[in-house]
C-alpha cells in the first residue's frame, strides 16, 4: 500500500509539474508576444498550481522520488527563468512608463499653466 501511494505522488508530481510547464509556456509566449492579456488568470493559475505542489511533495519520498522526477524539475525551472526575466522586463517598461507620464505632469504644473496667478 505504501508503495502505491508513492508511485501516486510521483505521478501526481508530474502530472503537477506538467501543468506548471504548459501555464507557464503560455504565459510566456504571451509575455513576448506584447499583447494584451489577463495577467490575473495566471496568477491566478501560478498560485493554485503552487498549492497542489506543496501538496504534492508532502507524499513524496526525498531524494528517491525527485531522482525520478528531475527533468520535470529542470526544465520547469528554465521556463521559471525565462517567465521571471520576461516579468521583470515588463515591470521595468512599466516603471519608465510610469517615470514619464510623472516627468511630463510635472512639467506641465511647472510652467505655469495651473498656477493661481494664471486664473
Amino acid at each position: 500500500m505504501v508503495a502505491i501511494a508513492k508511485v501516486q505522488g510521483v505521478d501526481s508530481m508530474t502530472s503537477v509539474l506538467e501543468r506548471l510547464q504548459d501555464i507557464l509556456v503560455e504565459e510566456n509566449r504571451m509575455l513576448e508576444s506584447g499583447k494584451s492579456h489577463d495577467h490575473q488568470k495566471f496568477i491566478d493559475i501560478k498560485n493554485k498550481i503552487l498549492r497542489d505542489l506543496i501538496i504534492c511533495q508532502r507524499t513524496l519520498d526525498v531524494p528517491a522520488d525527485l531522482l525520478k522526477i528531475r527533468d520535470h524539475i529542470r526544465s520547469v525551472q528554465q521556463l521559471v527563468v525565462r517567465n521571471h526575466g520576461l516579468l521583470e522586463s515588463h515591470v521595468e517598461a512599466m516603471t519608465e512608463l510610469a517615470t514619464l507620464l510623472t516627468d511630463v505632469e510635472l512639467a506641465e504644473d511647472s510652467d505655469g499653466t495651473y498656477s493661481k496667478s494664471s486664473m
